[in-house]
């Protein structure tokens, strides 16, 4: 996959011709008729495409929204409410870039945060000039950005679990934290729906909303932690994890040391969200503010 991205030659020229055409690789799904090494190549595009990412010369086979090219993260994860309402999610850069204004459109008008975000993307790319030079995938797993079997291999092993859980039991904060976020991570945090499994019979609320309360919900879809995240998005440029995430993909960007700051950081903020809860629910404590 990497050197069909990157380098022209005989295999590369044939493979284009037949599968890929003139669309983004990113944009390929596998389809009936395809051989059994094209339909392999396409089982792991997007978790490869995942753990790279691009530098963009001509923009012709980087996906707008759905590639990285602009920071670690791709734009649909950057700026999500843009992202869904957005008419064309696949649209290359090269198309993107081939008008003035912007070649992008939207279901609806933009008002509000939405707007204050495109502004935001806008003055982001003002400066980003194309050029004639194809554009080129760098491995996110080395140093070199030069892709080996081996850092795939352990990336996909286990789908990261046992290294990035050696990251958290090595990490220096308390034991029960540890604990905490082990079971968060698995799903089996006592949240009112694992509750509610178990015969309770009480309120399924969330106790900052009136969503029902979930882990996902609870630790990164409520507007209470939303606002917390966004916090740390803009701070440190780091788009907030789903639970799936939390020590897989968005991890695997990062280096040793990185990774330890971050699962503490993480755990911190997961921690105090959930003894914020818990002052509620069992002390009827009054709704703490953002701030």
């Amino acid at each position: 996959m990497f050197k069909l991205i990157n380098e022209d030659g005989l295999w590369q020229n044939l493979l284009k011709r037949k599968y890929i055409k003139d669309k983004p690789i990113a944009q390929i799904q596998k389809r009936p008729g395809d051989s059994q090494f094209w339909s392999g190549l396409m089982k792991v595009k997007d978790k490869f495409l995942n753990l790279g990412s691009f530098q963009l010369n001509n923009g012709e086979n980087i996906r707008f929204w759905e590639d990285k090219w602009l920071g670690n993260f791709t734009l649909s994860q950057q700026y999500p409410s843009l992202y869904n309402i957005a008419r064309k999610k696949h649209i290359s850069i090269a198309t993107v870039f081939n008008s003035i204004p912007l070649n992008i459109s939207f279901r609806r008008g933009l008002v509000g945060n939405n707007l204050v975000l495109w502004y935001n993307l806008v003055a982001r790319i003002a400066q980003v000039r194309l050029n004639d030079r194809e554009d080129v995938f760098k491995w996110g797993l080395h140093q070199s950005g030069i892709f080996s079997v081996h850092s795939m291999y352990s990336a996909l092993i286990c789908n990261g679990h046992v290294r990035q859980n050696r990251t958290l039991w090595k990490t220096r904060i308390p034991l029960k934290i540890k604990i905490f976020m082990w079971y968060l991570h698995r799903g089996v945090v006592l949240t009112k729906d694992n509750l509610a499994k178990r015969n309770w019979h009480g309120s399924k609320k969330c106790v900052f909303c009136s969503h029902d309360e979930t882990i996902q919900h609870l630790f990164f879809d409520c507007h209470f932690t939303k606002f917390l995240w966004r916090v740390v998005q803009y701070t440190f440029g780091l788009v907030p994890p789903s639970v799936a995430q939390l020590y897989n993909d968005w991890l695997l960007r990062f280096d040793c040391k990185s990774k330890t700051q971050l699962v503490c950081g993480v755990s911190a903020l997961c921690w105090a969200l959930w003894l914020s809860r818990n002052d509620i629910v069992f002390d009827n404590s009054p709704m703490k503010t953002y701030m």
